[in-house]
């Protein structure tokens, strides 16, 4: 009787059964933006897809996004599934950089991309959330009191550093987003201030050298060339001229971008600072965008752009929010696991969306060099579409299958085919709150 009465007491509720309605809500707010905003900005498009091409074929892809979603939190991460899964996701990444290396197509003035079964595919993207899960598995396993081992935090650093080593010809931004994603994920899993500073020292020494090593190339292409997003024939550009040009030309002063001029070297800072000028407090409602017509790129690297001039200032800091909270409810959920792994999974996820978006905004807002990086979810583009969708569905079944809180206050670990053997499901959660 009294074992009956405990599992009445802990009985999954709807959140133990769908998983948190918080972070269904923002998905399907952002999935409701993504098809709006994209149709309205995809208007370059037009003329060679027809008026419902580029947003049916956006449709597919966040369809194709879902479905990665619905797999993924259906999947218990207690299971060895789960972890092996991580594994290949990681081997298939470093497979995919080495393949773009020797057979990749030329996106944005870089080649980045890996034609599959007609299909675009950019493993700098899925890097990042190789990164994520890798990361929280190392950590989880090597959980001492007080901190993380040595070795795993050694092992986190490679992990990022290696990853890093194919996305930065590509574009220093991954790398950066890589980077700060891991030292995210080293403060939340408890790593050591003394090994978290090396660590930090390190990335800079390792950022730097590569960045000696590569640059001093001849200058095969100019701003002009990726602004245009001309295809070239020389298949592996050197990315330090147009990094260093895009840092010379940048000024925190955003005005003095339209004192150059209207040249395709400046075009996109300056249509996209015309985009928000026009959108002032509340918009100009969404189809009636002027800038999207001219705006390089309208329909996913200056989306946001697009955002403010339809939404308006409000929209803007709506959708900010929007992001934020993401990372608010994730820490909600982390806070409510007992082990490691499930809080550095939904922690991770949530920290990789949230860091991309706000990357997405500097850019478009002039608070950073341009850079290309997609607004989650809501840009135009399959691979970050996908790698997002899979993101959530790690933290919809982290709030499925972790720890859940009965009526009576008690708490209860779901077994769901738990390995519960594994060192990684063993270590108790260093982020946990009382």
């Amino acid at each position: 009787m009294g074992a009956e009465l405990n599992n009445t007491a802990v009985k999954p509720k709807a959140a133990k059964r769908y998983g948190d309605p918080w972070i269904w809500g923002i998905y399907c707010t952002l999935c409701l933006v993504s098809l709006v905003e994209a149709f309205s900005a995809s208007i370059q498009q037009v003329g060679t897809a027809g008026i419902y091409g580029p947003i049916g074929k956006h449709a597919i892809t966040l369809l194709v996004g879902a479905a990665f979603l619905f797999v993924v939190q259906s999947i218990s991460y207690q299971k060895k599934i789960f972890r092996w899964s991580i594994i290949g996701l990681a081997i298939l990444t470093i497979v995919g950089f080495i393949l773009v290396m020797k057979h990749g197509q030329m996106l944005n003035g870089a080649v980045r991309s890996l034609d599959v079964f007609g299909f675009s595919v950019q493993p700098a993207e899925f890097a990042k959330l190789a990164t994520v899960l890798l990361v929280a598995l190392i950590m989880s396993r090597y959980q001492e009191p007080g901190g993380v081992r040595t070795v795993g935090v050694v092992l986190s650093a490679v992990v990022v550093l290696s990853f890093g080593a194919f996305t930065y010809r590509q574009g220093f931004t991954n790398t950066a987003i890589l980077m700060c994603i891991s030292l995210s994920m080293m403060l939340i899993g408890g790593v050591q201030m003394k090994k978290f500073i090396i660590v930090l020292l390190v990335y800079g020494i390792a950022a730097a050298s590569y960045h000696h090593l590569t640059s001093g190339g001849d200058d095969v292409e100019n701003e002009s060339v990726v602004a245009e997003n001309v295809v070239v024939n020389k298949r592996d550009i050197d990315r330090s001229t147009t990094r260093e040009n895009r840092i010379a030309r940048f000024d925190w002063n955003e005005d003095s971008c339209l004192e150059h001029p209207l040249t395709t070297m400046y075009q996109q800072e300056q249509y996209a600072y015309m985009a928000r000028a026009h959108g002032g407090v509340f918009g100009v409602f969404p189809g009636n965008s002027r800038e999207s017509s001219r705006l390089p790129l309208a329909f996913s690297d200056y989306i946001y752009s697009i955002i403010i001039e339809e939404m308006g200032l409000v929209g803007g800091i709506v959708l900010l929010i929007l992001y934020l909270a993401l990372l608010g409810r994730a820490g909600h959920i982390a806070k409510r696991c007992t082990r490691a792994f499930p809080a550095l999974l939904v922690l991770g996820a949530a920290v990789m969306i949230t860091v991309q978006a706000l990357s997405h905004i500097a850019i478009n807002c002039g608070m950073v060099p341009v850079s290309g990086q997609p607004l989650p979810l809501i840009s135009a583009g399959g691979s970050s579409i996908v790698v997002v969708n899979i993101a959530f569905g790690v933290m919809i079944c982290v709030s499925k299958y972790a720890v859940q809180r009965g009526d009576d206050g008690k708490v209860s670990q779901s077994d769901n085919g738990a390995d519960a053997g594994s060192k990684v499901l063993q270590a108790e959660n260093p982020a946990q709150l009382s």
